[in-house]
Parts: structure tokens; sequence; C-alpha cells
């Protein structure tokens, strides 16, 4: 039995959700300013990386800085507060003060927020139309398929169903989460997303993802779109693949600079360029 799935149905989003909530709206404009943001992250390796490590990855030093990439405290605190932080020190911690100019202060909070803040929120150079082009193989490059990304992806309807919907990538992934993503896709493929080669017919078999299993039933989404829902003996026409169909990307620089540029760009929370 087969059923017809649109993209619509398919909210599920590239590796598996979040399990935290987006940061609050900031309102430090130096956020949108890259060079405000490298100046914080210069100043950052100077005074903070001694803790907090370089990339703010945490466990460092004495005082064992935690993590401020995932860190729900940094991610929930207003701009004013997560300068206080820095400013003051967070009493009860090892975190000192810091007798900095504010607009430095203002910098570092920028560079802190940009390790927790999603995609969408940071500057990211690139071309995007170019990334586009990328993303659905709008090009003669290095992609394995002549579909780009689109080939297992899908932003706003367009594209497969091998991979996780994109539509939303932007706002629900940091920078380098979707970096690391391309580059270094994992053997283990997301929850919802198991590769199998499905036997549709005598000797002819679709690559597809199981959607849902169970000890006695399996639904196998294929490459077409199509819905297979296999009960008992039927199950063993899905044979499980030991990794997911997930590629990694073999773009130069400036590709994978453009590409990312698209992707962290694409939320449905407004309009994106």
């Amino acid at each position: 039995m087969t059923l017809k799935w649109t993209i619509a149905l398919l909210p599920c989003l590239c590796l598996a959700q979040l399990d935290r909530v987006g940061p609050p709206n900031s309102n430090n404009a130096l956020l949108k300013n890259p060079a405000a943001v490298e100046a914080g992250q210069r100043r950052f390796l100077q005074l903070c990386a001694a803790c907090h490590a370089r990339n703010g990855e945490g466990g460092q030093g004495e005082g064992q800085g935690p993590n401020l990439i995932t860190s729900w405290e940094v991610r929930r605190a207003p701009d004013k507060e997560l300068f206080g932080f820095i400013k003051n020190g967070v009493k009860g911690t090892t975190m000192p003060p810091f007798a900095l100019p504010d607009d430095q202060i203002w910098e570092l909070a920028a560079f802190v927020r940009s390790l927790n803040a999603p995609a969408s929120a940071v500057p990211v150079p690139g071309d995007a139309a170019a990334g586009e082009a990328i993303f659905f193989g709008n090009i003669s490059g290095n992609i394995t398929t002549n579909q780009g990304c689109s080939a297992c992806h899908s932003i706003l309807g367009r594209g497969g169903y091998l991979g996780p919907d994109l539509s939303n990538i932007g706002a629900v992934r940091r920078l380098g989460e979707i970096r690391e993503a391309i580059l270094n896709p994992k053997a283990e493929a997301t929850p919802g997303y198991r590769p199998v080669l499905l036997e549709v017919s005598k000797g002819e078999r679709l690559r597809g993802v199981a959607r849902y299993e169970s000890n006695w039933s399996l639904a196998v989404l294929d490459e077409r779109g199509d819905l297979h829902l296999l009960h008992g003996a039927e199950v063993a026409k899905a044979q499980f693949q030991k990794r997911s169909w997930m590629p990694a990307a073999h773009l130069s620089a400036d590709e994978m600079q453009n590409l990312l540029a698209y992707l962290c760009r694409r939320t449905t929370r407004g309009s994106a360029n």
C-alpha cells in the first residue's frame, strides 16, 4: 500500500530538533556588525579562552568555564544581562568582573551572543543566490548528484524526501552546526530517517527512509515520495543500510560559504533574502 505525502507533512528539521528554545530577540546592534563580532572574538581569545576555551566550548582552566555555545543561561539572557555578566562577573562562581570600557564589553557580548544564536541571527558572508544554485544542483560542481542537496532535502516544498526539511534551518540551528552537518555528516541517521533499500517490485529497489518502525511494522518513505506501510513478513522487503544517505560535500571554500549563506537565511519566521 502506498500513499503520496506532500512536503507539508514532513516538518522535520536537519539532524534533530534543538532541545532548547531560541534566544530572545536581541537589541544588540553589534551582533549584526561583523567587525564588532570579530573584535569581540579577539578580546575573548585574550581574556576568556583560558576558562571557556577558544571556541566557547568550555571546560578549561581552574575555573572550568561553562560551554557558552549550548548554555541556556546565555541563550535566555537579554543583552543588558549578558553585558552585566561580563562587566560585573557572576556571584557564586569563578567568573570575574572585567574593568573594560563599555564598548569593549558590548563587543564581547556580541561575540558570545553569536556563539549561541541561531544562524539567521548572525551575519554570514557569501552569495546566497549562488548558494541556492548549489543547493538545487544548478552548477557543474562536486555535489554527488545533479540535483545537489535537493535530491534529499526540501525547502518550502521544493526538493526530495530522503532528508529532513530545511525550510527553517537558519532559525533552529547555529552556523557551526550547519557547517559541521555538511562537512561531516553523522554515520548514524537522524531518528525517522534511517536509510533502507526497499523492494517495490521484482528486480526494482528504491532508496527510502524508515519514518516509523516497530517489532512488527514499518513505514517507509521512498525517494519518489510514496509511503509504504509494511506489516509482518512484508518488513523483509526493506533492507536497512549502515550509513545515512547524507554524503560528505566536496565543495570549494567559496562554494561552501555561499551554501552556508543561503541555508543560514532559511527561516519560516519571516522573509529571508
